[in-house]
């Protein structure tokens, strides 16, 4: 999950950089080109996370339902689900 996260503030970072020099240069169209290109891996980007659910996502919303040791317990799971999927 939080290299999914991570991928959309790079991306949404990208955007405003790309449109920041649109507004500051002359050269608009190849900076629009590129605003446009950014955008579009932004969007990308926050698609696959919205598509995309883990198994931690799933054990999130399940730890909802409880308080306590047992919610910190599956909040727990939910970590160590996320660790070793992003070492898959």
């Amino acid at each position: 999950m939080d290299q999914r996260l991570s991928r959309i503030a790079e991306t949404a970072q990208h955007v405003a950089d790309c449109a920041k020099r649109a507004i500051e240069t002359s050269a608009a169209t190849k900076e629009m080109n590129e605003l446009n290109r950014a955008m579009m891996a932004y969007r990308a980007a926050a698609v696959h996370y919205l598509t995309h659910p883990s198994i931690a996502d799933y054990v999130r919303v399940d730890a909802l339902k409880y308080s306590g040791e047992t919610r910190d317990a599956l909040q727990r799971i939910a970590q160590l689900i996320d660790s070793l999927s992003e070492d898959a």
